[in-house]
């Protein structure tokens, strides 16, 4: 399979290096990564006054073989839509992979995740997308921390892939870090959950005795976090399932659609 890995940290990051290096043993994988701060960025694009530049990279190697790597200046979805739009035009990739982000979304913090935004984006492109996150650790993880990861996702690529979604879906797979890969306890379906981490800004005086204001992520739990069930995502998670998600850039509520459509559309 020809595989396009994307990542917002940069090329070198233990996240990108060990997801590309356990795939590149079975299939034909191109990477690709932004420079400077890109995280919480959603499905921004960059328009006129504003160049998307980017540099392929000769000598990028992984375990002693030497890949496709290129690295940007602009929104991760600049990055996606210049990877399969020219650069990968003539060779579309089978799959994109978004991540491994060092991070979760589990709720409505997707839609500013740039991790998602990018596998919403290649969804836009007709192309199958994956955004695969674990636990935020500052500093990020490390390779042999984030190899069970890696190779859950190895050992499912192919089905990930094939997954019969329609074409305005892209799954939202969510792992645990455990210390090795049989410490995983299956894999549980979920929904999104309605309630995620919400921002809070702090209101602060700087040297001068101007007023400026500094964001802050305030946890908010699920209400259903206490037992396991279909919709319950973070109780699955916390007891070391892996959480996939299927996700649609539709955002239209159906259910009051047909109700307007009754009552006022007439």
């Amino acid at each position: 399979m020809n595989i396009l890995i994307a990542n917002v940290r940069n090329l070198e990051s233990p996240e990108l290096r060990v997801l590309a290096s356990e795939l590149a043993k079975k299939h034909s994988v191109t990477v690709c990564s932004l420079e400077g701060p890109s995280r919480q960025k959603g499905n921004a694009f960059s328009y006129s006054g504003f160049p998307i530049k980017f540099k392929q990279i000769s000598n990028y190697t992984l375990n002693g073989t030497r890949i496709p790597a290129y690295k940007f200046q602009g929104t991760p979805a600049d990055m996606i839509s210049v990877m399969l739009g020219n650069i990968m035009r003539h060779r579309k990739p089978h799959l994109v992979i978004c991540g491994i982000s060092n991070g979760i979304s589990l709720g409505t913090d997707v839609f500013c995740s740039s991790n998602i935004g990018m596998a919403m984006q290649a969804s836009f492109s007709n192309v199958p997308a994956i955004s695969v996150g674990v636990p935020m650790q500052i500093g990020g993880h490390s390779e042999a921390e984030l190899l069970p990861v890696a190779q859950f996702v190895a050992k499912n690529v192919e089905k990930f892939a094939k997954a019969k979604l329609p074409t305005d879906t892209f799954l939202n797979i969510t792992i645990p870090i455990v210390k090795k890969y049989d410490d995983y306890q299956g894999v549980g379906i979920s929904s999104m959950d309605n309630l995620t981490k919400m921002t809070r800004y702090l209101e602060k005086v700087d040297c001068k005795g101007n007023i400026y204001y500094w964001a802050q992520l305030v946890e908010r739990d699920s209400a259903a976090k206490t037992e396991i069930s279909p919709t319950a995502g973070m109780s699955y998670f916390k007891k070391n399932y892996i959480i996939m998600a299927p996700l649609t850039y539709n955002c239209t509520d159906t259910a009051a659609l047909a109700e307007m459509q009754k009552e006022i559309g007439k």
